[in-house]
């Protein structure tokens, strides 16, 4: 295969698809539908595009195989979430390329894996590569904002979706450490449970030159301190365990006895500080509690008569919601109503011992020996979680080489994406969908 050519037209592609804008809301996602569509015309795969409400687009391709193994999905999704067009360096919607560096909303998350995955299904075609698996390609709309309109509404009406054994989605990544080398794969086979809570306070108002005891600003901040302070207990799932002890041989002496038993480690002071002061680590072992939105007054010389804020938890699989909310209204004391704004489902996450996971094991192996592939508990939530709920054996794996500081990119400014890892992610997903599939 000419990989400089492949790589010259995956780099096409994703610079027009990064010039359509579908920030979500409204989406507008037909729009990256329509761009699919035309390639995968071109290319004579078949497709089907869905609209199940104006201007929410989402489409399906099909790469045949002989039907002897149950489909892998290769999923993604079209839309992106809104800019700061200000903050940015380049035009966030141009599709500019500097110093080999692709920018764009969207360049990391979602449209570049869009793109490594539908180049993916060109190059087998190309190749006549006979597959033992249909390989099915979903771009889907709304994933930002909850996936009502894309992957949860198709997994209910398009029934070729729910027949995968396996499906590939966005989530962790080859990360790499500070010299430029492989440290570890990370491929998320489980996330968080999303827990959104919605707090209100009431009170009196009346004239801030007169203080009084019932301003339910005060009421609301008191509460929040007692929460936001409190240190959730340690839980540990068997997957972060695993987790943890692949990544032991690679750590510091003194660190590698407790990675290799992380429960005895984080019973040690001084490496439990150490750990919990790494924000994915610490969202790994424990339930959270993010403090988002405060509301309260309009006005700077009136007292309001209620005050809000919103807290987005994430909790371990398996966690008792009842047993956490109980001790979130215990801390924020009487006077301050809570309310569920967003609750998810306790989902456990997809095995290690497939054929699938093996094969990215082993293209990992050829492609960089000895650094380990690790369960990651992702503490974000992606559309995978409706797919697991189906009994799907998801993986959330972007096949791109980044360190972490160029992972924060990620709904950030000045996105962008390497066009090496658009080489390298084509390459991969190649390999091992001829691995797992033929």
């Amino acid at each position: 295969m000419d990989w400089d050519h492949l790589l010259n037209e995956a780099t096409r592609h994703l610079q027009e698809y990064l010039r359509i804008n579908t920030t979500n809301p409204p989406g507008n996602e037909i729009e990256g539908a329509n761009f699919f569509e035309k390639i995968f015309s071109t290319e004579s795969i078949p497709f089907q595009v869905f609209e199940p409400s104006p201007g929410r687009g989402s489409i399906l391709a099909t790469l045949k195989g002989n039907g002897k193994k149950k489909p892998i999905l290769f999923l993604n999704h079209i839309d992106v979430v809104p800019v700061e067009k200000e903050r940015w360096a380049v035009d966030p919607f141009a599709g500019i390329i500097e110093e080999g560096y692709l920018y764009g909303r969207g360049a990391l998350d979602d449209k570049s894996m869009g793109i490594i995955e539908m180049m993916a299904l060109l190059i087998l075609k190309r190749e006549n590569v006979h597959l033992k698996r249909d390989i099915l390609f979903f771009a889907g709309a709304d994933e930002e904002t909850g996936g009502k309109c894309g992957i949860q509404w198709a997994l209910e009406n398009i029934s070729s979706l729910g027949e995968s054994e396996y499906a590939l989605n966005e989530g962790g990544y080859v990360i790499l450490n500070e010299d430029g080398v492989a440290d570890r794969y990370e491929i998320s086979t489980g996330q968080k449970v999303v827990f959104q809570l919605q707090l209100k306070a009431k009170g009196t108002s009346g004239h801030a030159s007169m203080p009084h005891s019932d301003n339910p600003n005060v009421k609301l901040i008191h509460g929040l301190e007692e929460v936001t302070k409190w240190e959730t207990p340690y839980n540990i799932l068997p997957m972060v365990k695993e987790f943890f002890t692949r990544m032991a041989p690679k750590q510091p002496p003194g660190d590698r006895k407790f990675f290799e038993d992380i429960e005895k480690g984080l019973s040690n002071p001084p490496f439990s500080a150490k750990l919990m002061s790494h924000p994915i680590y610490n969202a790994m072992v424990r339930d959270t509690i993010s403090l988002t939105i405060l509301q309260g007054g309009s006005k700077v010389n009136v007292i309001p008569s209620e005050s809000s804020a919103a807290l987005d938890c994430r909790l371990i699989p398996g966690s008792s919601k009842e047993n956490f909310l109980k001790e979130i209204k215990k801390r924020l004391g009487d006077e301050i109503e809570v309310e569920g704004k967003m609750e998810g489902k306790s989902i456990p996450p997809s095995s290690l011992n497939t054929d699938f996971f093996q094969a990215i094991q082993k293209f990992a192996s050829r492609n960089d020996p000895g650094c380990p592939v690790v369960p990651l508990l992702l503490p974000g939530a992606t559309d995978s979680r409706f797919l697991r709920e189906k009994g799907i054996t998801t993986y959330d794996f972007c096949p791109f080489r980044l360190p972490e500081k160029e992972v924060l990119r990620v709904h950030g400014h000045d996105e962008r994406i390497s066009l090496k890892n658009l080489e390298f992610g084509m390459r991969m997903l190649v390999e091992v969908i001829k691995e797992a599939a033929t």
